[in-house]
């Protein structure tokens, strides 16, 4: 590092300089510092604790950068070490001494916290819109096969006839979570650390409050040191990631599963799917396998972060630089995964015949026989083991259900009338669920 060090004997060893450094992970924070920076000059303009030109000039040098910023023309020295120390030599390149001002009253330690905070509030919002997106995209595949019966599943073997629309809105169900967590977490990320200085706040007459108001941030920190090394709102914004990763992961492996060839219950359109460099006939589900792999990378993320802070002494430690990474690493893969779900969803098409059979089982309508019988009188755990020792019997027979006669029925349970056949219709088996939630097409 060739700044800062007046009083050292010796410059830093390259070596260290390399390893310290975090320009790698601060390019993502370039907006953030620049946008922290320019709020908290206007500040120190307002406090008098600059003058009016002063503030004009390393203002209007700042929105200079933030331009270049957003240009991707923004590049970051190793040897200045991080984002702070390259915005303040690249804002005294370019409007000279007044860049020297604008660092009163502020602490890279309580810079680095606004600029994950307003790199983390900003990931939130994308991220929200990503999960928007591809629930429009679950919505619309579901309206597009409203009438297509399928076997729903427990522990992977077929249970009960459901909608392939229901099948596909549970996952509309759970993405709809993780918007509600992302927007519970925001509203602990959205707390201005500036002002807090290195640990202990300011001599100085600032006003943290003004800072907060103009980054759009409704709260301020109430202590200098928690707001320095709090990373809460870092672990909670990847913990909010690992589930929504694992949700997209889900996801992804009921559509592989279901676009298996033992199963073929879906079609991927060849946009998303790739073949192999041996085998002709592939129709790989890549993308869908890749997103459930990322999975791994953001819980890893989150363990990393942990471990990370679980041992930390009380105030700021340069540890903290390590929480940066993670949560950077973990917004792009999770964004990303997002709009290749969304593609993925949007390019499949069911195959109503082949759901259809496959639900057409007798066996997944024997949940429907005990309820026929609880509609009869028959307490329910009667009514269970009645239809248990039908099944039991018949399948050692190897006699299907729909096959049994009237007779035989009445020997299990004399409220069995002819009436009972109709229920081996997947489709009516579906459209008798009416509780609320269920499976019923009127409830979905």
């Amino acid at each position: 590092m060739q700044v800062l060090r007046k009083a050292f004997k010796q410059p830093l060893s390259d070596v260290v300089t390399e390893f310290v450094a975090c320009t790698h992970a601060d390019a993502n924070l370039v907006k953030a510092d620049l946008t922290g920076s320019i709020a908290h000059a206007q500040m120190l303009a307002e406090e008098g604790l600059i003058s009016p030109s002063q503030g004009e000039a390393i203002g209007s040098g700042l929105n200079k950068l933030l331009a270049k910023a957003e240009e991707g023309n923004f590049d970051l020295k190793v040897e200045y070490e991080d984002v702070h120390m390259n915005v303040e030599k690249q804002l005294e390149e370019l409007i000279g001494s007044d860049a020297l001002r604008l660092h009163a009253a502020r602490s890279r330690n309580d810079q680095v916290a606004l600029d994950l905070r307003l790199f983390t509030v900003s990931a939130i919002d994308s991220l929200i819109d990503g999960l928007n997106f591809l629930q429009a995209s679950i919505v619309q595949s579901a309206k597009k096969h409203v009438d297509v019966v399928m076997p729903g599943y427990t522990h992977l073997q077929r249970a009960q006839p459901v909608l392939y629309a229901h099948a596909i809105l549970a996952f509309h169900e759970m993405f709809a979570r993780d918007i509600e967590r992302f927007n519970d977490c925001k509203k602990r990320t959205a707390v201005s650390p500036l002002g807090a200085g290195a640990q202990a706040g300011s001599a100085l007459s600032i006003n943290p409050h003004s800072v907060a108001q103009k980054l759009g941030f409704p709260k301020v920190f109430s202590n200098s040191i928690d707001a320095v090394s709090d990373r809460d709102f870092a672990a909670e914004f990847l913990m909010a990631c690992s589930l929504t990763a694992i949700h997209i992961s889900q996801m992804a492996e009921t559509l592989v599963i279901w676009s298996s060839s033992e199963f073929g219950f879906v079609e991927l359109a060849d946009n998303v799917t790739t073949t192999s460099s041996l085998m002709p006939h592939k129709k790989n589900p890549d993308p869908l396998e890749i997103a459930r792999a990322k999975s791994g990378a953001v819980i890893g993320d989150l363990v990393n972060l942990l471990v990370t802070l679980k041992a930390l002494p009380l105030g700021y430690n340069r540890d903290l630089q390590e929480t940066k990474p993670p949560v950077i690493n973990s917004a792009t893969i999770v964004l990303q995964a997002l709009k290749v779900m969304s593609v993925c969803v949007d390019a499949v098409t069911v195959n109503a015949e082949k759901t259809l059979a496959a639900a057409s089982d007798p066996a997944l309508m024997t949940t429907d026989l005990v309820e026929y019988l609880v509609l009869k009188g028959v307490p329910f755990r009667q009514a269970h083991e009645k239809v248990a020792e039908l099944v039991a019997d018949w399948r050692e027979k190897n006699i299907a259900l729909p096959e049994v006669e009237l007779e035989e029925y009445k020997k299990y349970a004399p409220q069995f009338e002819k009436d009972v056949f109709g229920l081996f219709d997947p489709a009516l088996s579906v459209a008798s669920k009416k509780s609320h939630g269920s499976t019923g097409k009127v409830a979905i």
